[in-house]
């Protein structure tokens, strides 16, 4: 296998996780913060890797700075506190549905 070949697989590989890890978000598939900011760390941790190679490339500087535009919507606390108030809505409209339903509050 020559260096060109696993260098095109290796950008292939990281252009792969960056898109699955950006529908992952967009599709709100992550289960907390917690695991958005250890995405976030994984992505930073590859791109430590994959700077040096940006300076020379133009393929791994738009990789470089997607991840890094990545990063930044995976640690954006507005999406969180976003979701956060449509799930209260939520509960809200049903604790009221509930509430009228039995009278509770007679």
């Amino acid at each position: 296998m020559t260096s060109e070949t696993l260098y095109n697989r290796i950008m292939s590989y990281f252009e792969d996780e960056l898109t699955s890890t950006r529908r992952r978000l967009e599709e709100g598939e992550f289960a907390s913060f917690k695991d958005q900011v250890l995405a976030a760390r994984r992505i930073a941790e590859a791109l430590t890797f994959l700077t040096p190679y940006s300076r020379r490339d133009q393929r791994a500087r738009l990789l470089t700075r997607s991840g890094e535009e990545l990063i930044r919507k995976l640690m954006s606390v507005r999406e969180v506190i976003r979701r956060k108030s449509t799930s209260a809505g939520r509960q809200t409209l049903l604790i009221s549905q509930i509430m009228a339903e039995k009278e509770y509050l007679q």
